[in-house]
């Protein structure tokens, strides 16, 4: 608070209103005569002073120390000219009643202005007890808000009402050092405003500068600087600024300054969290990319190159194996390009599911010839209860899912492992077990191994691999409606990667319910 050079006009209260408290002041006093009139005719007291000492408490506890002292100097005086000898005079004949008016107006001074303090105490107490309260509300909404706009939200609606005024919030657009935007204010507002923001001080309307503005506005500042203004517009647009109103104004800012500072800074961490993510999976795909596509180019193009150069006098069966090599290769690639655009439709939603009732098992056999290649070295067992009914899914995609998971068993199975596919129906769904032999999953690590890039340092050092083929099946399954999630294989040994799809019963023979869900 600045109460000598304050740059808010403090409301100056009106005559009629100063006088109001000399008025009842002056009627009370009245009403004491009367009393003590009447006393005097019908039960004569040997001191009536009392009956105008009770006015003169009434008049302080009512209006304070000064309008107190004035009914006591009155009271004193309708005492002297009324009830001392020789009346409707003001000589006082014995010493005794000069000595009672003396200590009359000594203890109604006294008495009023104690009486007067305590009130004065008491209203203090109020107003600091309402601010409290008021702020502490004010904190209440502010800390409950997520982000920035529901904290303007919540400041600009508590301020108008705590403040009985409408109130704006304009906070600097982003990147921009000069303060907030304020085309969108009138050419006084706009002046007002920027004095504001400059000086860090009130300015507009009940303000020393710039008065003639529609609006007040106030400086939001914290110890980091500015970090905006509010403007406030009073339904009484003669309203000035009392002690107590500059007080509050000033509580309130601060606190809608601190508020907005905290959503600031918060949305700052947010976005640097956001970057930083952002460049952490560009370099892990730019990582990805530069192994994976180099690794199959490599093997393609010294297999061509060798039949390009040599083909004619190598053997035929160095030929077939060179083929052969082009061949796989050139798959590995075409699977990776695949993830990669799959990956692409499930980020941005663009992905549509064929579906159709499928049997499990011809999925299955689809997706152990597409990866022929890779499950060669290893001891493949498929095990299907015949119990499991069809399911309604896009057989082309879960052939994927299926293609995926065997693709990451057999990257991290010792060659002649075992890799096994067990699927099952239990409690209304389909489950696809797909177990491997490799070292397996840490327990910590079975969550993440579904985001993107992300690969197990323990297990996968040597195998080749985006992190991006469980990311993908989760997705897939999601967008059918069921779940993916990696266990511990038997015995602890390896890694099981289970599939859930919820299913329904199978349609009709008769019937037609195939179906394009997007």
């Amino acid at each position: 608070m600045h109460p000598v050079s304050s740059p808010l006009i403090r409301a100056t209260m009106p005559l009629r209103r100063r006088l109001v408290p000399y008025a009842w002041g002056l009627a009370a006093v009245a009403c004491a005569g009367g009393i003590a009139y009447g006393l005097e005719k019908v039960l004569p007291l040997p001191n009536l002073s009392l009956v105008f000492l009770s006015a003169v408490l009434l008049v302080a506890m009512r209006y304070g120390a000064v309008p107190a002292i004035y009914a006591g100097l009155l009271s004193s005086a309708v005492y002297n000219f009324f009830f001392t000898e020789p009346t409707f005079t003001f000589f006082v004949e014995h010493e005794a009643d000069s000595l009672t008016l003396a200590f009359f107006l000594a203890v109604a001074a006294l008495t009023g202005h104690l009486t007067g303090g305590v009130r004065g105490q008491l209203v203090t107490t109020r107003r600091a007890a309402r601010r409290a309260a008021l702020l502490y509300a004010f904190s209440s909404k502010v800390a409950a808000a997520s982000d920035l706009g529901e904290v303007v939200e919540a400041v600009r609606g508590h301020a108008a009402e705590t403040l009985g005024a409408e109130v704006m919030v304009l906070l600097p657009l982003p990147g921009r050092a000069g303060g907030p935007d304020l085309t969108e204010l009138s050419a006084a507002d706009a002046a007002a405003a920027d004095i504001a923001w400059r000086s860090a001080e009130p300015a507009g309307r009940a303000a020393r500068a710039c008065p003639d503005a529609e609006r007040l506005y106030m400086p939001l500042t914290t110890a980091r600087g500015r970090v905006g203004l509010l403007g406030l517009t009073f339904a009484d647009r003669r309203r000035a600024v009392s002690p107590e109103d500059e007080e509050l104004l000033r509580a309130v800012a601060d606190q809608a300054a601190v508020a907005v500072e905290r959503a600031q800074l918060a949305a700052a961490a947010e976005d640097a969290r956001l970057i930083t993510e952002t460049e952490s999976l560009r370099t892990a795909l730019l990582s990805s990319i530069s192994h994976d596509l180099r690794t199959p180019l490599v093997s393609v193009i010294g297999s061509a190159t060798t039949l390009s150069t040599v083909g004619g006098v190598i053997p035929q069966e160095e030929r077939a194996d060179l083929v052969r090599t082009i061949l796989e290769e050139a798959r590995r690639l075409d699977r990776f390009v695949r993830n990669l655009l799959d990956m692409t439709r499930l980020s941005h939603g663009g992905l549509r599911l064929r579906r159709d009732w499928v049997d499990i098992a011809d999925v299955i056999g689809h997706a152990v010839a597409a990866t022929r290649d890779l499950l060669g070295a290893f001891r493949l067992k498929v095990t299907v209860d015949p119990a499991v009914p069809l399911v309604f899914a896009d057989p082309v995609l879960l052939e994927q899912v299926l293609v995926n998971t065997l693709d990451n068993a057999a990257k991290y199975s010792p060659p002649g492992g075992r890799i096994g596919i067990v699927v099952a129906w239990r409690h209304g769904a389909a489950e696809i077990r797909v177990a491997d032999d490799g070292p397996g999953i840490p327990e910590a690590d079975r969550e993440r191994v579904f985001d993107m890039f992300h690969r197990v340092r323990a297990g996968d050092t040597q195998a080749a691999g985006t992190g991006l083929g469980l990311s993908i099946c989760r997705g897939l399954v999601a967008a059918h409606g069921g779940t993916i999630r990696a266990e511990a294989g038997a015995g602890g040994v390896g890694t099981e990667i289970i599939v859930t799809l919820p299913s329904s019963l199978p349609p009709p023979d008769d019937g037609d319910d195939e179906g394009d869900v997007a």
